[in-house]
């Protein structure tokens, strides 16, 4: 704003020199809007992803489930229907959530955090937009010839956009030397591998084929592609983060990075050449290196980080982990016994439902409040009955799926029970997260921490309902402009429109009041 513009304006003095120093750059705090932005676009992709979650992943799997149940037959539920279920939990819940964790927190940890979020809510855009009509596609199979590359299409292009702010938006300092980046780096590398090759089936199918159905060899290797080479590497990158910090254990060994990364490039070769039971194999050989490179199950340094969430969730991540070591065995026993035809399906349920979903409600509800403008989680109570109910799912899953697809009998009435259980366990995440989002902002500081020297700037952006606040106690500039200066002091702008300062803290201070944080170690 020019100082004509001001002068125009009819602003006071104060406004306009605080103005001029803005201009000048006489700012020296960090900006509190950039991280409500980062935070919006995250919810944003939390929110997607927990819709993909409950309705197209989970609500189609449990019908899918009941299906083969009530028919007794792993033929009964269609096809087309089971992909885009397996569609939806892999890129619409899991692959959303991967995506927002990464654009919120990559750019910070390189050291060059994001200055427009045009680009991330245009990345937003086409991957949902994808999932969705991939989702779509598989159910009512309408013009799906145009739709099943067009969804792979966006899918691609959001990936490539992705790309281009994770590396064109790094650091230009020496390529990274700790286990979790490289992990990162070859987790998003496989899950451009696999999008190339969703993009040239969905062409294929398109041109030649009668239904939007991956044929099944290549689907196996597109699951292996996404499920191993991508999922599962990026959340043990997470983890080298996240759980070393969450759980006190010792730092990772960071010197394995070579190795994972031959491992996984040779992972890609064998699941692209269709050699399934070498690739299986590799894959548990990774699994076991991985437990043992993290020290999931070593002995702690420190105690684990217990307040604000189930006191238990420690062991449910280590469970998860666990359930990751016999997804892996499951899956080397049915390329050995390939009769045994529920074995497939239990292996893949083990590390998706196992391994990925009991370690993202058990990390989720620790984390993901924090980066959504700090705030608390709503219920540990809500937090341990999703644990619980997903993982008692998960087991009478695995372990009666085999049992039933091979040999029958009352295993098949086990498979409905447990996917009841499961989409328990999924709505009790659900609706805890979205009562958590949906909570007031807490405040993180005590009455004492209101100044009247701290920016006017920071305390209408970091809480933006303080503006209605001020401006009835006096502040009638704020009520004419849409963006206050960021050098104008709370003192400043009282004298600017001779306000009662002291009445201005004491509004300030009942507002703050009101959104203290809930007493450390309460359990709701």
């Amino acid at each position: 704003m020019s100082m004509n513009d001001l002068e125009k304006a009819g602003l006071p003095e104060q406004w306009v020199r605080a103005y001029e120093r803005d201009a000048q750059g006489k700012v020296d705090y960090a900006d509190p809007a950039w991280e409500r932005r980062a935070a919006r676009a995250l919810a944003a992709f939390i929110l997607s992803g927990t819709f993909f979650l409950a309705l197209p992943g989970t609500f189609l799997g449990v019908w899918n489930l009941v299906q083969i149940s009530v028919h007794r037959s792993h033929t009964a539920a269609s096809a087309a229907w089971i992909q885009a279920h397996g569609h939806a939990q892999l890129f619409g819940w899991v692959g959303s959530f991967i995506l927002g964790i990464s654009l919120y927190i990559l750019p910070k940890f390189r050291g060059r955090p994001l200055r427009s979020f045009s680009l991330v809510w245009t990345i937003w855009a086409l991957w949902t937009t994808g999932v969705a009509l991939r989702w779509w596609i598989g159910i009512e199979q309408t013009a799906w010839r145009f739709g099943l590359p067009a969804s792979a299409i966006l899918e691609f292009a959001a990936y490539v956009l992705t790309q281009k702010i994770l590396i064109l938006g790094g650091s230009a300092k020496k390529k990274p030397d700790d286990l979790g980046s490289w992990l990162g780096i070859w987790g998003f590398s496989s899950l451009g591998v696999a999008l190339l090759l969703n993009l040239g089936l969905s062409v294929w199918l398109a041109l030649v084929g009668r239904l939007p159905l991956f044929p099944p060899e290549w689907d196996n290797t597109f699951l292996i592609l996404m499920i191993w080479g991508f999922v599962v590497v990026t959340a043990w990158g997470f983890s080298t983060r996240f759980v070393t910090i969450f759980l006190g254990l010792q730092p990772p060994h960071h010197q394995a990075a070579r190795q994972f990364g031959m491992g996984i490039v040779a992972l890609l070769v064998l699941a692209l050449a269709r050699r399934y039971l070498l690739a299986d194999l590799l894959v548990l050989a990774l699994a076991i290196y991985a437990v043992w490179a993290l020290r999931v199950f070593q002995k702690p340094a420190r105690p684990a980080k217990l307040v604000g969430a189930y006191r238990h969730y420690p062991a449910f991540i280590r469970l998860a982990y666990a359930w990751l070591i016999v997804g892996a065995i499951l899956g080397v026993a049915a390329d050995l016994m390939p009769r045994a035809t529920g074995l497939v399906g239990a292996s893949r349920h083990a590390v998706t439902v196992g391994f990925i979903g009991v370690l993202i409600l058990s990390i989720g509800p620790r984390m993901l409040p924090s980066f959504l403008n700090g705030r608390e989680l709503f219920s540990t109570r809500w937090m341990a009955a999703s644990l619980w109910l997903l993982s008692t799912g998960c087991f009478l899953r695995v372990s009666s799926e085999a049992v039933a697809y091979s040999f029958g009998g009352n295993a098949w009435n086990l498979l409905p029970i447990s996917a009841y259980l499961e989409f328990a366990g999924v709505l009790a995440f659900v609706i805890n997260m979205a009562a958590t989002m949906t909570q007031p902002l807490p405040a993180w500081f005590s009455a004492q921490g209101i100044s009247a020297q701290l920016p006017l700037y920071w305390y209408l952006t970091s809480f933006p309902k303080t503006r209605t606040v001020l401006i009835q106690a006096g502040l009638k500039t704020l009520s004419k402009t849409r963006k206050a200066p960021r050098s104008l002091s709370l003192a400043e702008a009282a004298a600017a429109d001779h306000a009662d300062l002291d009445h201005l803290v004491v509004q300030l201070n009942a507002f703050f009041n009101e959104r203290q944080p809930r007493r450390v170690g309460r359990n709701q």
